[in-house]
């Protein structure tokens, strides 16, 4: 067995984002995760379903069961009404809980978040992830074993899918598929009598509790490897956090016969496979901007928008006026995987104004300006927030909230009295997470690259910890990328664009540390 160990995420990234969710979901590749572990269950019009729970009480606030409830309802329950924000501590346990519900949507008259069909998760991410599907007892549980495995032969997985649930449930999946691996979750028997019964069924892997693991003795864990047989375990962890200790997960790691790790810290538990090192720290201390790091321009020839250092990177907006912007890009090139965040404080968050830390591809060129020539414009897209597709940008929109922006299409500048203008033709957004009001006036934003994947989170005085405000799928970003800390306003019908002032600080990016020569 590999001495690699599979990350599969509970849920997704559920300590950032209301779990069973697409956006966890996301999220969770966005943090690495090798696969997706989640629940399935039947609606009352036999449609499977995504979650983990029996009712929904914890997830939409409805104390009515999956079973109860069709597949089209359920779609218009909010998932992410509950959820909030989970403080760790450095042993992976929750230590506090944010003082909002940043997810919530039909409060805020927003789509709200559902639990999504097992068809629509496979469609996203069958190709992309590895996929573990507990089947949760059910009062029709034929049915729903022969609906899940109808599904995995639709879209030809059966190679990549693990489906896990009890005695009589994987017996049932064997009549039906002999190709598809299969796990006993270890329920109230020992681990030993569940180890007998694995290696009796031939299973492919058993599902045992990490914390019982970690805190047997090597004699027994010896000898329940001799019982495993062919079978590998799956570690899964029974803490409130869902997430192993770091000792508990490094000591479990070790063993060759433990295959994997069901968490819902994902980011956690990959920082102690992947560590990081801090490649940028800036804190933009006095006036003098660092041009090794840094390039600034503005995106229009108007006087609206000024960019300056003084304790801080500052944007300054005027009241009134037209279209402008302003940003400074990181000078040097970016390689592969990254992990920016940086501080802000908003003055006037308002109707007609965004700021943003985005990647992009476009090199700023020849804008090496000092000072004295950032009051000599002239335009230049790569500093205009949402310019210079493609992008993927963690920001704050207006007075609405956090969310992630991208655009996957190329460039097409626009030609208004000779003058460019960016095109936005291609722009997606995320909905809005979180305050944005005048009352929530500083945090922290965060992007983070996974391949081409994007996560967006943020933090602000309601939360402590990082929340997911979005995720993107943006391939056509190339390996190498620059960032960008722009600030724009525009006018908006019936409104004057209102003065602002973004200030950024205590900029860090992080990339994963390179083991060239591994230990031997």
């Amino acid at each position: 067995m590999s001495e690699e160990k599979m990350i599969w995420a509970f849920g997704g990234a559920s300590i950032r984002a209301p779990k069973n969710t697409l956006p966890a979901y996301w999220g969770a590749l966005g943090a690495d995760a090798d696969g997706l572990a989640f629940g399935v269950q039947l609606t009352s019009d036999g449609i499977a379903v995504c979650c983990d729970e029996p009712t929904l009480e914890n997830t939409c606030g409805d104390p009515r069961r999956i079973c109860e409830i069709k597949a089209e309802d359920l779609r218009f329950l909010d998932a992410g009404i509950n959820f909030r924000s989970t403080k760790l501590d450095k042993e992976n346990q929750p230590v506090g809980f944010g003082k909002d519900t940043p997810w919530e949507g039909v409060r805020k008259k927003q789509r709200p978040l559902y639990h999504p069909e097992l068809s629509e998760v496979m469609l996203l991410f069958s190709r992309r992830t590895k996929l573990l599907l507990r089947l949760l007892p059910h009062d029709n549980s034929h049915k729903l074993v022969s609906q899940v495995v109808t599904l995995i032969e639709r879209f030809g997985i059966a190679g990549s899918v693990i489906i896990a649930g009890n005695e009589d449930t994987l017996q049932c999946i064997r009549k039906l598929s002999s190709k598809t691996s299969l796990a006993l979750i270890q329920e109230d028997e020992t681990p030993e009598k569940a180890a007998d019964t694995a290696a009796a069924m031939g299973l492919e892997y058993l599902i045992l509790n990490a914390e019982y693991l970690a805190s047997s003795k090597k004699s027994e864990l010896k000898s329940l490897q001799k019982q495993l047989q062919a079978t590998a375990v799956i570690a899964v962890s029974s803490s409130k956090s869902g997430t192993p200790t770091p000792e508990n997960y490094l000591k479990l790691k070790s063993y060759a016969w433990i295959e994997g790790f069901i968490v819902r810290a994902v980011h956690e538990i990959r920082s102690l496979e992947t560590p990081v090192a801090c490649i940028v720290r800036d804190d933009f201390a006095g006036t003098e901007v660092n041009r090794t790091y840094w390039t600034m321009g503005y995106s229009k020839i108007n006087q609206d928008t000024s960019i300056f250092q003084d304790d801080g990177l500052f944007i300054k907006i005027r009241q009134g006026g037209e279209y402008s912007g302003a940003a400074a890009l990181t000078s040097f090139p970016i390689d592969g995987n990254f992990d920016a965040q940086v501080s802000f404080e908003v003055i006037n968050p308002h109707q007609g104004t965004t700021f943003e830390l985005a990647a992009i591809q476009v090199d700023p060129g020849y804008h090496h300006m000092s000072n004295e020539d950032l009051s000599k414009r002239s335009i230049n897209l790569t500093f205009d927030v949402h310019g210079a597709p493609p992008y993927a940008s963690s920001e704050r929109d207006e007075n609405d909230g956090f969310r992630i922006g991208w655009n996957n299409g190329p460039a097409l500048p626009e030609f208004v009295d000779h003058i460019a203008q960016s095109s936005n033709i291609y722009n997606k957004y995320s909905r809005d997470v979180g305050d944005g009001s005048k009352s929530n006036p500083s945090g922290s934003l965060r992007l983070v690259r996974n391949g081409p994947v994007f996560n967006a989170y943020y933090r602000d005085k309601f939360n402590r910890q990082w929340v997911l405000s979005g995720t993107a799928l943006v391939p056509t970003l190339c390996r190498t990328v620059f960032l960008r800390l722009g600030a724009k306003h525009w006018p908006k019908k019936g409104m004057t664009p209102p003065s602002n002032t973004i200030r950024f600080s205590k900029f860090r990016l992080y990339q994963p540390v390179i083991n060239r020569y591994p230990q031997k």
